[in-house]
């Protein structure tokens, strides 16, 4: 990908990604159950146990909270909620009553509505 005579200080901007080990992974997710946002101390600490750069850990927690945020916009987008579900099957309902309801309106109108008609 990169020719081998470019030295390392010229691709300063280009970050690699950085690969978690299983118990590295583990710990980061432990924490972030229990504080979604980390503290500064509590992020060299982290960083200083799991042998971590703090910046590793910081956007660590910053794409693990991007993650849980779309996995519960998904959530409510999947899940209706009693309400939208009583309103599904009322316009279901509608849809299917309409043929019926325009045969009825003519023979039900009241006598009212006749008798202005029949006059």
């Amino acid at each position: 990908m990169w020719s081998a005579d470019i030295s390392p200080k010229s691709r300063r901007g280009i970050l690699r990604r950085a690969v978690f080990s299983e118990e590295q992974r583990k710990e980061l997710e432990k924490t972030f159950r229990r504080q979604k946002y980390i503290s500064k101390t509590d992020r060299n600490k982290l960083a200083a146990d799991l042998s971590l750069k703090e910046s590793q850990v910081k956007i660590w927690f910053q794409n693990r909270r991007m993650k849980w945020r779309n996995c519960k916009e998904k959530e409510v987008h999947n899940t209706r909620s009693p309400m939208d579900e009583l309103m599904a099957r009322g316009l279901a309902q509608e849809e299917e009553e309409p043929s019926q309801n325009h045969t009825d309106a003519k023979s039900d109108k009241s006598p009212l509505q006749k008798n202005a008609r029949d006059t």
